[in-house]
């Protein structure tokens, strides 16, 4: 039973990616996120909840062993952790991340718009306004396809300004909380 509620601290490789992406915006948060290995619900999709636990697919980890090192040179793995870390960051600025993205998903569930969905701007600026008005999973979406295309060597620069701001050079707005 033990097994069943593995986790780690993020590895060094790790931690450099979330420096690497978020500067040091989760430097605070950093001791207290750990990885678990995702065992329930849909096990190909990565999750975070409340209080620094992120759960990654196995899959997710270097020769699918959760003691080795995310295979962040992988884009599509390097965007979901990407996405997760970025619910942390959102939680630290006050919001329910938890409960909103389970009232997203439970409206899709019922046939509703898909929580992901945004309508992706060719603009800085719009792009930012866009992150700007996002509910949770729409700015863990932008925030992914950001990460995705920096890992992939195509950083888009409509997602500059964004960066900026989750790396700390923005001011948060009335609209993020």
């Amino acid at each position: 039973m033990a097994g069943w509620f593995w986790r780690r601290p993020l590895l060094p490789s790790e931690r450099d990616f979330v420096r690497q992406h978020f500067g040091a915006a989760l430097d605070g948060l950093l001791p207290g996120i750990h990885l678990y290995l995702r065992r329930v619900g849909d096990t190909r999709r990565a999750l975070s909840l409340n209080g620094g636990r992120i759960s990654m697919p196995r899959a997710c980890f270097m020769a699918g062993d959760p003691c080795q090192p995310l295979r962040l040179t992988n884009a599509q793995i390097a965007g979901w952790f990407a996405h997760e870390l970025l619910h942390q960051w959102q939680r630290a600025q006050g919001l329910p991340v938890t409960r909103q993205a389970l009232w997203l998903q439970l409206r899709h569930l019922l046939g509703g718009r898909n929580p992901y969905d945004y309508a992706r701007c060719g603009d800085a600026q719009a792009m930012h306004d866009c992150f700007a008005r996002a509910q949770v999973e729409q700015q863990g979406q932008i925030w992914e396809d950001h990460v995705r295309a920096c890992v992939a060597g195509q950083p888009a620069q409509e997602f500059a300004l964004v960066a900026r701001r989750v790396r700390g050079g923005v001011p948060q707005d009335a609209s993020m909380g």
